[in-house]
């Protein structure tokens, strides 16, 4: 059903209104994985590591339709004040898995394009990484990037990298010492490990509010990336960037709809007010569970 509404959407051309409608805002895409695995792993049911044929279909569609640029571009222009070409779209993947080194970067790399990789610093330092394959292996969706995986990404091509904390527990789930450390001993480890590098965080699990984000400022990071879903002007909050996640299941509508920030316009339609990482219960308020769960 999901499949079909957004088929729809893209062949009536509303798709193409939403992405003139928010040409001058930067749509920041989230993706996890990218493998070459022909079938889906029980592992990952939501369908996180997009297939490389799929993965590269988006990138077709973002050369075609898009500017593709990096975070440090889009930070340098707010900072700057000074402007982004119209329709242009950041590339983020989330939790530094190992096909981001064999199967993403050299589709990426094929086009010249930018990206940014959040790592978890504990799973980064965990070993060198020297004896492995720089051809896709099964495991290289479980395993992790290490420190000289990313130094060797940053040589080679237009890749940057953030901090995803240490240990990727949901911020809000732990105490506020516990919180510091997560931000503060994964700043440093990361700068250790990457200087010079633009100190930008993801939240782990999409979890933030105002206290984490002025905790993040206050280590050092620069900006901070979340899972919601909302366009981004050049003026946003550093530290509530939104993002549009990108699954194993969006195919070309589905993509086309979610890029173009269409898929956000219909949830804010039909639940005012909601937040995507702090879903209301407030009965009658928003529109059916069900129906939301159809644009997810």
């Amino acid at each position: 059903m999901k499949r079909f509404i957004f088929a729809l959407l893209h062949a009536t051309r509303v798709t193409s209104f939403c992405t003139w409608w928010y040409r001058k805002r930067v749509i920041f895409l989230c993706y996890h994985g990218v493998t070459n695995s022909p079938t889906r792993s029980p592992t990952d049911p939501k369908g996180l590591h997009v297939n490389a044929r799929r993965f590269s279909e988006h990138l077709d569609f973002l050369q075609r339709h898009y500017q593709v640029v990096s975070l440090r571009q889009y930070l340098t222009a707010q900072r700057n004040g000074s402007s982004l070409p119209y329709y242009s779209c950041v590339l983020t993947f989330d939790d530094g898995f190992r096909n981001f080194l064999t199967v993403a970067a050299p589709l990426l790399a094929e086009r010249n394009m930018a990206a940014s990789v959040f790592l978890i610093t504990d799973k980064a330092g965990e070993t060198s990484g020297d004896d492995l394959s720089l051809t896709w292996e099964p495991q290289d969706d479980q395993r992790y990037l290490t420190w000289d995986d990313a130094r060797a990404l940053r040589l080679k091509q237009n890749i940057h990298f953030g901090s995803h904390t240490c240990s990727h527990s949901g911020l809000l789930t732990l105490s506020f010492t516990e919180t510091e450390r997560e931000l503060l001993h994964s700043y440093n480890e990361f700068h250790q490990n990457l200087p010079g590098e633009i100190a930008a965080l993801s939240y782990p699990k999409g979890q933030y509010s105002r206290i984490l984000a002025d905790q993040a400022r206050n280590v050092g990071y620069e900006c901070a990336v979340t899972t919601d879903r909302g366009p981004n002007e050049l003026g946003h909050e550093p530290f509530t960037l939104g993002r549009t996640l990108i699954g194993d299941d969006d195919d070309k509508a589905s993509f086309a709809v979610r890029v173009s920030g269409l898929r956000w316009w219909l949830v804010r339609a039909l639940a005012p007010g909601r937040s995507n990482s702090q879903p209301s219960t407030a009965p009658g308020r928003y529109a059916q569970p069900e129906i939301l769960d159809l644009l997810r």
